[in-house]
């Protein structure tokens, strides 16, 4: 079957084997579609809006329509197109359960182990990686002999969603060995695994897919090098972030999506022109890699340049604009040390005062509480209503001309000032009491460098009525 233009699209990473997994459903199906490469060190527009969830690959676009996760997506494939190719899982439901069953097994069992074997931060976590991973394929040799009975494939006569899944890492089996000698699928221990791989290389669909192991080797050789140069020049704690981090992106942001203080950090590499790897970070279990990176106050923002790791996000900012001072927009702190001093001043205000009371407003424990904060809120915008006109000179922006230190020190809350006024019906910049900064408003939030980065109004609400009824239900408990 061939699809119509730009039917199916694919957004993937030619060395993910996840990704990998994607293209043999779709080549074994017969299906044509359009494969886009994607860099995970700036991913599209594209890829952000079609996985904003996880915003990872593999994606496959159906006619407009996105499709996440390598395992859900080989189901949609053989459910969305069930008459064209061969079916991807058996008719029966047990042997579809079963075949989900070892499909998940694959990835939780042997993925995750193997990965560890390479990239455990201390020998005895890559010994016990390893170890856990052998005993994986040991266990997929008796599936492979349940499964199978007696056949060529997982799936019997032909190859299945199993054999797919397993089959999406051939090609890292291979490498592996030529990297390390390490035989994955030893014909002496595994012989039928051994013997299923042969035959699953032969197969002209995956000829037609599979990753070039010799690129694969280069890929994987050279990351290891700059790996291993870090780890001489940086403590094991550095060392061990790069691993989990993944190698290769200079700078790397850790946050979340919502949070000021992350937005903060992402105008100023957006004005700056400065792509960046954006490691979301999830709160309710944060990562080895931000307790590593931000070892006293465990917070978001981190900005990882290198080896180095930046916090908090006044400091993170000022560390772009000198570090990164001949790229992007001019820079962001002005060049008179007085000047700068000013500039300095305001964005603390800007957090102590405005934010501060803002922040107690709306979420004070008291009306007595949140009406105190009210008041202060608008005492501190009357204040930088004030600081704009001394800051701006009669010109668009607190930087004059283009924006500055000040503009992306407020203008992280541009989204949340659009998001209080739908919740609570408070314009915190009013025309009539703030002109200066109302127009101000419009004229940060129309630019594309913050267009590019602020998040969506309704999505911000949606994710504060979310909090709300969480600390209700905190309170209540």
């Amino acid at each position: 079957m061939t699809t119509g233009e730009c039917e199916l699209r694919l957004l993937g990473l030619w060395l993910s084997p996840f990704v990998t997994r994607v293209k043999l459903a779709l080549t074994l199906k017969g299906l044509s579609y359009e494969n886009v490469e994607e860099d995970l060190s700036n991913r599209s527009e594209l890829l952000l809006s079609s996985n904003p969830v996880h915003k990872k690959v593999p994606v496959l676009i159906h006619n407009r329509a996105p499709v996440c996760e390598s395992i859900v997506i080989l189901q949609y494939i053989d459910e969305a197109f069930a008459s064209t190719g061969p079916s991807l899982l058996p008719s029966d439901p047990h042997e579809r359960a079963t075949a989900r069953f070892w499909a998940a097994y694959i990835d939780d069992k042997l993925v995750v182990p193997w990965v560890h074997s390479f990239r455990g931060e201390t020998e005895e976590v890559r010994s016990q990686g390893k170890n856990q991973m052998l005993a994986a394929v040991e266990t997929l040799e008796g599936a492979l002999r349940e499964c199978s009975k007696g056949k060529p494939f997982f799936g019997g006569d032909g190859v299945g969603l199993v054999d797919i899944s397993l089959g999406s890492l051939v090609s890292w089996v291979h490498a592996t060995e030529v990297m390390s000698g390490m035989k994955i699928f030893d014909p002496a221990k595994t012989p039928l695994l051994s013997a299923w791989m042969e035959r699953f290389d032969e197969l002209d669909a995956v000829k037609a897919v599979m990753p070039d192991i010799g690129r694969m080797v280069e890929f994987k050789t050279g990351q290891a090098e700059a790996l291993a140069a870090a780890a001489a020049s940086q403590s094991i704690v550095a060392y061990s972030m790069e691993l989990m981090a993944g190698a290769g992106d200079e700078l790397k942001l850790i946050g979340t999506w919502a949070s000021p203080f992350v937005l903060r950090v992402k105008l100023a590499l957006s004005f700056k022109g400065l792509s960046f790897l954006d490691v979301e970070e999830d709160f309710t279990h944060k990562s080895e890699l931000l307790l590593a990176s931000n070892p006293v106050h465990k917070k978001v923002p981190v900005l990882i340049h290198g080896d180095k790791c930046i916090c908090e996000s006044q400091i993170i900012v000022q560390y772009i604009d000198e570090v990164f001072c001949g790229t992007g927009v001019p820079s962001l702190l002005p060049a008179d040390p007085h000047d700068r001093a000013v500039a300095r001043f305001w964005a603390a205000y800007i957090d102590d005062k405005l934010l501060a009371s803002w922040l107690q407003a709306a979420r004070g424990k008291t009306e007595e509480e949140k009406a105190e904060g009210l008041k202060q809120t608008f005492a501190a915008v009357e204040t930088m209503e004030a600081a704009f006109k001394a800051c701006a000179k009669g010109k668009p922006f607190f930087g004059g001309d283009s924006v500055g230190y000040l503009d992306v020190t407020l203008g992280a809350l541009v989204a949340w000032v659009h998001a209080g006024a739908a919740l609570y019906g408070m314009r915190l910049f009013d025309e009539a009491k703030s002109p200066l900064l109302a127009a101000w408003v419009e004229s940060f939030g129309a630019l594309d460098a913050a267009k590019a980065v602020l998040p969506d109004c309704d999505k911000l609400v949606e994710f504060a009525k979310m909090r709300q009824a969480q600390a209700a239900a905190a309170e209540d408990n």
